[in-house]
């Protein structure tokens, strides 16, 4: 039977549907804008005092200015509509007015302060979503703070017998991603010491490495019975954000720039760690990989932060290094393992009522438009399609006020928790910018702009 695109709301997303569905979301957003001169921040999450806790920083990119900034900038590429454009300096404007400087890189965290300084949550965050407005518009205030923040952070970190770290906490969610920020800094204005850095810290996650029980390379992420939604020890995980994963990929984007084969042999004794512990069909066609090597093992995120999203980023950039198609099969198998599981419309411990970028089905939609880049199987675009009509399904529509937003249980613990969150990385930013990356692949064949950590930009 056809789909139902006699009434418009289950019509099949086109790109103007998907565009419109966005512009709403940015007209939900905006009710919760606060205007300081040349500035703009919004709630984090309207209605509640969340702001400043973990990961939910008014200037952080991961909830906060800075990420909307980017939602900001993304519908500015789509619809050229200069309120858009303007929207996304106010919020990285708010990022710099708020920069005390490399005071802003200590923190007397008592859990994970590597996480409260570090790029998601930090001042690196604005400085990478000034960068990008510096890309678009060349205004050199954006450049300055970029340059700026850029070098507090080096001269905030510790240095030890050529190893560079600030708190210790190498994974992405931590400090890691900073030296994934040195890299795209080094990238963007061709400063020695920024990809100098970047290779100090570089050694210090490969002077942390441990040999895995199947082999390879497997690293400690953190105390986890400290954590408040583990509580039980078992520091080892495969994935992106506090993994495996994460760890090889800054290796390897290090490696591109540094040609030591330390980082490249230590990046594919992460590769080799992860398909050891991962789980494969009785065909081999795909493939999934545990949350956690030393409990949960039947426990399988599917989205980016711990799932198949992430995890495959190090298989890209292996694949964009060597050349070798073990990896990109990998990549494959991990795709096809979350299509098996029913995802995005179906979901399942490891990928709960998550609405976002972060664990849910935006990180989804936006990696099979990569997928379908890489491959030119129709089967991806398709399935970047479905969960974008899965996102819309999702939504929340006000049509009174033409507002769209999506509640999320964010929190895997707390599934009764339904909040509707602003932000990029887990809120209803993040939902909408996936819908415009697909609005743009499908009219323009194009995506941007793309995140840090994002190694697919290179297919476009």
């Amino acid at each position: 039977m056809s789909k139902l695109g006699f009434i418009r709301r289950f019509e099949p997303v086109t790109s103007e549907r998907l565009i419109e569905k966005a512009v709403e979301t940015a007209e939900w957003i905006e009710q919760y804008a606060h205007e300081e001169g040349d500035t703009k921040y919004w709630d984090v999450l309207p209605g509640k005092e969340q702001a400043g806790s973990f990961l939910l920083k008014e200037t952080g990119i991961y909830g906060g200015a800075p990420g909307v900034a980017l939602f900001f900038l993304r519908l500015y590429a789509v619809t050229n509509d200069e309120k858009y454009l303007n929207n996304a300096k106010a919020g990285v404007n708010y990022a710099i007015s708020k920069y005390r400087g490399a005071e802003d890189f200590v923190s007397n965290a008592e859990f994970l302060p590597g996480a409260e300084i570090g790029f998601l949550n930090g001042p690196a965050g604005g400085a990478f979503a000034a960068s990008k407005l510096f890309e678009v518009t060349g205004e050199k205030k954006y450049k300055d703070y970029a340059l700026k923040v850029t070098d507090d952070l080096i001269d905030a970190a510790h240095e030890e017998d050529g190893k560079l770290f600030w708190y210790g906490e190498y994974g992405i969610i931590g400090e890691g991603s900073l030296i994934l920020y040195l890299v795209d800094a080094y990238e963007t204005y061709g400063v020695q010491r920024f990809i100098d850095a970047a290779y100090k810290g570089a050694k210090y996650i490969v002077s942390k490495r441990e040999e895995a029980p199947n082999g390879g390379y497997r690293w400690y992420a953190m105390d986890t019975e400290k954590f408040p939604t583990i509580g039980k020890p078992g520091g080892y995980f495969p994935g992106f954000e506090y993994g495996a994963a994460g760890s090889g990929y800054i290796l390897a984007e290090v490696y591109e720039h540094t040609k030591d084969p330390e980082l490249l042999e230590t990046a594919k004794g992460a590769a080799q760690y992860i398909r050891s512990v991962a789980v494969y069909s009785d065909d081999q066609e795909a493939a999934l990989v545990p949350y956690n090597d030393t409990y949960l093992q039947g426990l399988f995120y599917l989205g980016v932060c711990q799932g198949p999203v992430g995890t495959s980023r190090l298989f890209y950039k292996l694949y964009e290094i060597t050349i070798d198609e073990s990896y990109k099969k990998f990549i494959l198998q991990l795709t096809n393992g979350i299509l098996a599981t029913g995802a995005p419309a179906k979901h399942s411990e490891g990928y709960w009522r998550t609405n976002c970028y972060c664990c849910g089905a935006a990180g989804m939609l936006e990696h099979f438009i990569h997928l379908h880049k890489l491959t030119g199987n129709g089967a991806y675009v398709q399935a970047a399609k479905d969960a974008a009509e899965t996102l819309v399904g999702e939504s929340t529509y006000d049509s009174l006020k033409k507002y769209t937003n999506w509640y999320t249980q964010w929190n895997r613990h707390e599934p009764w928790k339904s909040e509707a969150y602003t932000g990029l990385y887990h809120g209803s930013a993040g939902c909408a910018s996936s819908l415009l990356a697909l609005a743009q692949y499908l009219k323009e064949g194009k995506f941007g702009p793309s995140y840090l950590e994002d190694p697919y930009h290179d297919l476009y």
